[in-house]
């Protein structure tokens, strides 16, 4: 998995560079004091003041530093030497206490546990090869009672293909629901805004909503909820449309497909 993550740690280091000023994010309306969680994501994490939070694969810390000016005791954590410290600068830049630790997700510093909240938000597990290890890197952070609260781009709409030759629909299946073996990508653009990557390589892992729930299962939690919604904060795929400033939805007339996982769950 070394060349994997060699790859995937290129491609974000470049992104970290590029995203503190692309369009696709809200970096000015944070710097003018605004909360820019998207909106599931605010409702479903709830009341953070005063809680000791933990964000995994946090970026450059836009969501960790919002989390903080709701009253979080927070930490972000990502394995992008460019992330960790464009988020350091946003925050001393803003005035906003937060912590930011540079290490490999599924490999973490012992040190990090005692946590009331873990939380991860759209686009992080597919980045993992392993998802049990995830789950347990979670557990291990959080205190007895804790809490994991992660919103997610849903397994089903990750099979679907991205790039139809005829963007219409019924949407088509693309990509094996969950596989072990890497999906291996190149000519990668940025998500967030146009242009070109140097780094534009990356490989990801597609991860069943049975895996996902079993290997949280297994690493010591109790599945409290789950929601499978149609917003997701990206065009996931050509035929969405946008429904407001947050997210991109069905077409009218397209059957229901779940585009977003939101899982909470309390470890035992």
């Amino acid at each position: 998995m070394a060349n994997y993550t060699k790859t995937n740690l290129a491609y974000w280091n470049e992104m970290a560079r590029r995203h503190v000023d692309s369009p696709g994010y809200r970096t000015a309306a944070f710097r003018r004091g605004e909360n820019i969680l998207d909106p599931i994501v605010r409702d479903g994490i709830g009341k953070v003041r005063g809680k000791k939070l933990l964000h995994l694969q946090c970026h450059f810390g836009l969501d960790t530093l919002s989390l903080a000016r709701m009253g979080a005791d927070v930490t972000g954590l990502d394995f992008s030497k460019d992330a960790i410290a464009t988020a350091r600068a946003l925050a001393k830049e803003t005035g906003l206490t937060a912590k930011f630790v540079r290490a490999n997700v599924l490999t973490p510093p012992p040190e990090l546990k005692g946590f009331d909240i873990v939380f991860a938000s759209w686009g992080a597990i597919c980045w993992m090869h392993d998802m049990a290890s995830w789950m347990r890197t979670a557990a291990k952070a959080l205190k007895r009672g804790g809490r994991l609260f992660l919103a997610e781009a849903h397994p089903y709409l990750m099979s679907l293909d991205d790039h139809p030759r005829e963007p219409a629909l019924p949407f088509s299946v693309r990509y094996d629901y969950d596989s072990d073996v890497p999906l291996k990508l190149a000519n990668q653009g940025d998500y967030a805004g146009p242009g070109s990557l140097k780094a534009h390589r990356n490989v990801m892992f597609l991860h069943g909503m049975a895996k996902i729930l079993n290997c949280a299962i297994a690493a010591g939690f109790r599945i409290d909820g789950i929601e499978e919604g149609c917003h997701i904060p990206w065009q996931g795929l050509q035929q969405l449309i946008k429904a407001d400033e947050d997210y991109w939805t069905l077409p009218p007339g397209a059957p229901f497909v779940p585009l977003s996982l939101i899982l909470n769950a309390t470890k035992i």
